[in-house]
């Protein structure tokens, strides 16, 4: 057993729904649902249920999206054992669980499928006036569900493709929308690559932007005649679900580290080596050839200033003793290595 917390609508649109109000009559006649039972309400017509849960959503303004839906799903293997008394005990014990019990609910069955299944059009303000907090709590609904699955002896309902020959109008285009985009998925990686998959099943995708810009906040899909929104598809296929995901693939993709070429930056190390180590070799070369002619010119002009009678004069002697230190300061220089 399965129980599904479905998107917000109003009282006319959940009943609408679930009595069949708005599907082909030919297909859905008054054989392939029932309600099984109810609670708060003034009547079983149309008009009289939505009515009574308008009319009890007065009390409290300040919520703003009263109509409850949830739909509890049970496995083929199941049918045998799910009469209509067995399936309304079981979603009254759900309903009792979950805490529904304090304010309006109703169940209808559908039977136009080998699962069975039936719905839970329940009012957001309990009969105080106060907000079921419990109504749309996911975690107790899991809890409940697996609970129940134990008590009753059911089987946990296998995730698998509908059969789409037993499918008609709307549901049909959900079906092969939600098989169409999981399997686009696989491949896509951003918003185009995810069009482009859709595309080779004829779906187009349909955005809407905030009002006045052209910032993208939803996302239908298009299938022949009927638009679908992405979180009737299923709660993967939500606009804000896909763009996380497309988004954070997107960063993956460039958090990784570009591929270097090892071998590249080798070769240019080498050549940087090589070229200091040329630059070395020359300045001391250089430094060699320097301090030799400053020997030799030395050698030459102490010779130049021994000849004769082999004394200078000051200004003489002044000159070479500087041109020694200077050849000294050379020759003691610290050489590159």
């Amino acid at each position: 057993m399965i129980g599904k917390i479905l998107k917000s609508g109003s009282f006319g649109s959940k009943v609408d729904y679930v009595t069949r109000e708005k599907h082909d009559k030919r297909i859905f006649t008054p054989d392939t649902w029932k309600i099984l039972g109810s609670d708060g309400l003034l009547g079983t017509k149309r008009r009289q249920i939505i009515a009574s849960f308008e009319s009890q959503s007065m009390l409290n303004h300040r919520i703003s999206n009263p109509a409850g839906h949830i739909t509890l799903s049970f496995a083929a293997e199941d049918r045998p054992k799910l009469s209509d008394k067995k399936m309304l005990q079981i979603a009254r014990d759900y309903i009792r669980m979950m805490g529904l019990d304090k304010t309006q609910w109703l169940i209808v069955r559908h039977y136009e499928t080998d699962k069975p299944h039936c719905h839970i059009v329940f009012n957001m303000v309990g009969n105080n006036g106060k907000r079921m907090e419990c109504g749309r709590n996911r975690y107790k609904n899991k809890k409940v569900c697996e609970a129940l699955t134990r008590k009753y002896g059911l089987a946990l309902p296998k995730q698998e493709n509908p059969d789409l020959e037993k499918l008609h109008g709307i549901e049909r285009a959900k079906a092969e929308i939600r098989i169409a985009a999981t399997e686009a998925l696989k491949n896509a990686r951003d918003w185009n690559s995810f069009a482009r998959e859709l595309a080779k099943k004829n779906i187009s995708i349909i955005p809407k932007y905030r009002r006045g810009t052209t910032e993208m906040q939803g996302v239908s899909f298009q299938l022949g005649d009927y638009k679908v929104k992405g979180s009737d598809v299923g709660e993967q296929f939500k606009f804000r679900n896909l763009d996380s995901l497309f988004n954070s693939q997107s960063h993956s993709r460039q958090s990784q580290p570009r591929q270097t070429q090892p071998h590249q930056a080798s070769v240019d190390q080498s050549a940087v080596v090589s070229l200091a180590k040329s630059t070395m070799e020359t300045l001391e070369k250089a430094a060699e050839v320097t301090a030799d002619i400053g020997e030799s010119i030395c050698n030459m002009v102490g010779g130049a200033f021994q000849l004769g009678n082999g004394h200078l004069d000051e200004n003489e002697q002044a000159a070479a003793n500087q041109l020694l230190k200077r050849r000294r300061k050379r020759n003691n220089k610290p050489r590159l290595s």
